[in-house]
């Protein structure tokens, strides 16, 4: 897997297809780049929150347009382990969100998330701001 990848979270790209910034704009360099990925987990959430034809055609260009990373085997055993950390801290993330954390991790690859508060608590994930996003995706 190529690590200059930043794998982008499902929040920023609603907040892209509402051309809403940095989001919009921060999202869109790392495209013009091509250094955005998507989680397999992340393209779930985009059809599951359809809203019309056109942002249909927007999901199905964009996921063609992007990588998508799987879940596989590792991942999935991964994100039981981080399942399980939690709650041994007490603890709780959404399971959607415990798979991008573990896809993120497998891949040793970032995460740009506007929802910080909640991947910090998980542990070996690396997250980017909108600012480290641009300084990262241009390196």
């Amino acid at each position: 897997m190529e690590n200059h990848l930043i794998v982008v979270d499902t929040d920023v790209i609603i907040d892209f297809f509402r051309d809403i910034s940095p989001a919009a704009g921060v999202f869109s360099e790392l495209i013009s780049l091509k250094k955005a990925a998507l989680t397999a987990i992340s393209v779930f959430e985009l059809y599951a929150r359809i809203e019309g034809a056109k942002r249909l055609r927007q999901i199905e260009n964009l996921v063609q347009e992007l990588i998508i990373l799987p879940l596989n085997t590792l991942e999935a055993a991964i994100a039981g382990r981080i399942s399980t950390q939690l709650k041994s801290r007490g603890k709780r993330v959404g399971t959607q969100d415990i798979l991008i954390a573990a896809i993120c991790v497998a891949n040793d690859l970032p995460l740009y998330t506007k929802n910080m508060a909640h991947f910090s608590l998980i542990k070996d994930i690396r997250l980017l701001s909108p600012n480290e996003v641009l300084s990262h995706g241009t390196n």
